[in-house]
């Protein structure tokens, strides 16, 4: 088995798939556990790890002074969350996927396989454990978007690109008068719900490159 990455390179492998990471505190230059948390509060009083990764990391404090802490904020939001999320388009089978071409949000253009609302919900929520808000178009079509924000004038930007249904992290009610008058759908994955969706798929993309490597996802309850 080859040996465990070093910090370094851990922190070049995040950087490269993520693009904002920094590295916060220096810890073991070999690193053989990696634990993962959306939120400083998310990790146990007692840590069996030599790194961290956090998505949020302002409420760090004095918690695992002894670590080496990598964080990511907007590049993990708009990799692995409602942005331009290829992993989850590729998780719930969705082709004809394409950037979305917005100066006002990140995300995807993409074809469901589902041919009606109640089976793309079903596979949503299998896949994300859950959702939070749900809003029925006037006519099921499977084309989408999966975008990290909800206004007025970006639904009639994705009117006009082709999709029926909107998939974001946080319904906004001030949009939905737009929605309904669009005959959009909308689905809120929930937004802490698609962070850990987000995490979960990064410790298993380090797990492959990393065989050697063990990751513990923390927060999940």
């Amino acid at each position: 088995m080859p040996p465990s990455p070093s910090a370094r390179l851990l922190h070049d492998w995040l950087n490269t798939r993520l693009g904002d990471v920094s590295t916060l505190r220096s810890g073991p230059p070999e690193v053989n556990r990696l634990a993962l948390a959306l939120d400083p509060a998310d990790l146990p009083p007692t840590l069996d790890a030599d790194a961290v990764f956090l998505h949020r990391s302002h409420r760090l404090g004095d918690l695992v002074p002894h670590l080496s802490v990598l964080t990511s904020h907007d590049g993990f939001d708009a990799a692995l969350t409602t942005g331009e999320n290829w992993a989850l388009a590729r998780t719930l089978g969705w082709h004809d996927v394409t950037p979305l071409t917005s100066q006002s949000a990140s995300g995807l253009l993409a074809t469901a396989p589902q041919h009606d609302w109640p089976g793309l919900l079903a596979a949503l929520e299998a896949r994300l454990g859950g959702l939070d808000e749900v809003v029925a178009p006037a006519a099921f079509q499977p084309r989408l978007a999966l975008v990290n924000a909800m206004r007025p004038e970006l639904l009639d930007e994705l009117a006009a690109k082709g999709a029926g249904v909107l998939v974001t992290g946080q319904l906004r009610r001030s949009a939905l008068p737009r929605a309904r008058e669009l005959g959009l759908g909308v689905v809120a994955l929930g937004h802490r719900r698609s962070e850990l969706w987000g995490l979960r798929q990064l410790a298993g993309e380090l797990q492959e490159a990393f065989p050697e490597l063990a990751c513990t996802v923390y927060g999940e309850a």
